[in-house]
C-alpha cells in the first residue's frame, strides 16, 4: 500500500473510531456517572438490623412477611415458610436507595410512573411498609414503575414517592416488587423428573380410574392402560404430558389444608423409582385449584425424596394454576374417541 493511500486509511479509521465513542457516549451518558442522591430512607441503614415486618399490597391482593426465630414467614398465610435471602435482599436495596431526579408532582400523572394509590382494584402501584417488632413504621412508599437502563446499560431506576407527599421521584434502586407469593417463597413443591415415574393412576370423582404405565423398553414413552375397546387417543393426548405435569408442581399460593373450603376434583397416585410414592388430591374451590401432597419411600433415594416432600406440604394446600389441574385430571372423553 503507498503511503498516501495508508495515511489516508488511518485518518478515516480514527475519523470512524471517535464517531463511534461520541454516539456510544451520547448514548449511556451515565455510564460512566456516579448515581446519587438523597437517600430515599435516612435511617433505614442504622436501622436494618430492627425490620420484623414486611407489608405488601396492591389492590385487592396484600403479603405480609414476618421475621421470628426461625427466619421469615408468611404472616398471612399460617406462617409459611419464605425465602430469607429475598427478604434480606430488599432491605439492602432500601436502605441504599436514593431519589436521584425529581418527577411530577401532579396527581393527575401519577398513573404514568404507576404511582397511584395502590388501594385502587386496578392498581399498579404497590405500598410497602417496614415495620419493627413493636410495630412501629421504620420505613413506607408507594413503589412505582421500573425505569430499565435508567442510568446506563443493566442500570434500571425506579419511581417511587413518599405518601402524602406530592412529589414523585426516580430513585437509583431496581426495585421489582410483587404480592405474588410465589416470588417470596421456593415456588416448587414437587420436581420430579418423568424418566423416575414409573406408574401413575389418574382418579376423577364419576370416572373409572386412567392407570398410566411407562414403556419398559423405553423410559421417556408412557402408555395408557386398558384402551377401551373401539376407542384410540386423539390426536395430541398422549400420556406424557399428564406424567409431566404431575411430577412438576409449583405453587401460586399456600393456605393450611384443615379447615380449608373447597370439593374433591381428583386424585393421582404416582410411583416412582426406589419405592417412591406420592398422592396429590385436588380440590376446587370457587373457580380456583388446590392441591396437597403426602409423599412415603422405601428406602436410599425413594426416602430422602419423600422426606422433602412432606416437609414442604404436609399440612398445606398449594393453589396451583387451572391449566396444570386440567393437565393432571383428564377426563376420558378427552382422551379417546371412537376408533
Amino acid at each position: 500500500m503507498k503511503p498516501k493511500a495508508f495515511a489516508a486509511l488511518a485518518v478515516a479509521t480514527v475519523a470512524c473510531l471517535a464517531l463511534a465513542i461520541t454516539t456510544y457516549a451520547a448514548q449511556n451518558r451515565w455510564a460512566q456517572a456516579a448515581v446519587s442522591g438523597t437517600a430515599l430512607f435516612p435511617t433505614l441503614a442504622a436501622q436494618a438490623g430492627n425490620v420484623a415486618k414486611v407489608e405488601l399490597k396492591q389492590g385487592d391482593s396484600a403479603i405480609t412477611l414476618a421475621r421470628d426465630k426461625e427466619g421469615w414467614t408468611l404472616a398471612d398465610r399460617a406462617n409459611y415458610p419464605a425465602k430469607a435471602e429475598a427478604v434480606r435482599a430488599l432491605i439492602v436495596k432500601l436502605a441504599q436507595a436514593e431519589l436521584v431526579e425529581a418527577k411530577t408532582r401532579n396527581k393527575d400523572r401519577y398513573a404514568l410512573l404507576e404511582l397511584e394509590e395502590p388501594g385502587g382494584k386496578d392498581a399498579k402501584s404497590r405500598q410497602l411498609r417496614l415495620l419493627d417488632d413493636k410495630g412501629a413504621v421504620l420505613a413506607e412508599a408507594v413503589i412505582g414503575k421500573r425505569r430499565y437502563d435508567a442510568f446506563g446499560s443493566n442500570r434500571s431506576g425506579t419511581y417511587v414517592r413518599k405518601p402524602g407527599d406530592a412529589q414523585t421521584w426516580l430513585s437509583n434502586a431496581d426495585l421489582d416488587l410483587t404480592v405474588a407469593v410465589k416470588s417470596w417463597v421456593n415456588p416448587a413443591v414437587l420436581d420430579l423428573a418423568a424418566a423416575k415415574i414409573g406408574k401413575l393412576i389418574v382418579e376423577v370423582p364419576g370416572e373409572e380410574p386412567l392407570t398410566i404405565e411407562r414403556d419398559p423398553t423405553d423410559k421417556s414413552k408412557y402408555t395408557i392402560a386398558a384402551i377401551p375397546d373401539g376407542k384410540k387417543l386423539k390426536a395430541g393426548a398422549g400420556p406424557d404430558s399428564i406424567v409431566r405435569a404431575a411430577g412438576n408442581i409449583e405453587m401460586e399460593d399456600v393456605r393450611k389444608a384443615v379447615g380449608a373450603p373447597g370439593t374433591d376434583a381428583g386424585a393421582v397416585k404416582l410411583e416412582g423409582d426406589g419405592g417412591l410414592a406420592v398422592t396429590l388430591k385436588l380440590r376446587k374451590d370457587g373457580e380456583d385449584s388446590w392441591v396437597s401432597l403426602e409423599a412415603s419411600g422405601s428406602d436410599g433415594d425413594a426416602q430422602k425424596t419423600a422426606d422433602e416432600v412432606n416437609a414442604r406440604a404436609k399440612g398445606w394446600e398449594f393453589k396451583i394454576p387451572a391449566h396444570k389441574a386440567q393437565s393432571i385430571l383428564k377426563k376420558r372423553d378427552e382422551l379417546f374417541e371412537a376408533s
